[in-house]
């Protein structure tokens, strides 16, 4: 039986969803995900500065691409107290 890693099953399933394209901030608690998307090819990503913006752009996305779902992927924000 084929295996593959649980991202690359998260990839697959938002491609057969639909999605093809992604806005978003990379960072390393993701990369697996832009390596998953990259291998697998099919969904085209957009760089945002920040995740804020990112969401913007998706739900803009969504507001006038017809049939289409906007996405918005994060990364894990370190938070410092001082």
């Amino acid at each position: 039986m084929a295996r593959m890693k649980a991202i690359e099953a998260a990839v697959a399933v938002l491609k057969k969803e639909g999605v093809h394209i992604a806005f978003g901030v990379p960072g390393a608690a993701i990369n697996p995900m832009y390596a998953a998307m990259k291998a697998l090819g099919g969904i085209e990503h957009v760089l945002a500065r920040h995740v804020e913006g990112a969401s913007h752009m998706a739900e803009g996305f969504t507001r006038t691409e017809q049939d289409s779902i906007g996405v918005c992927i994060g990364t894990s924000v370190l938070l410092v107290r001082i």
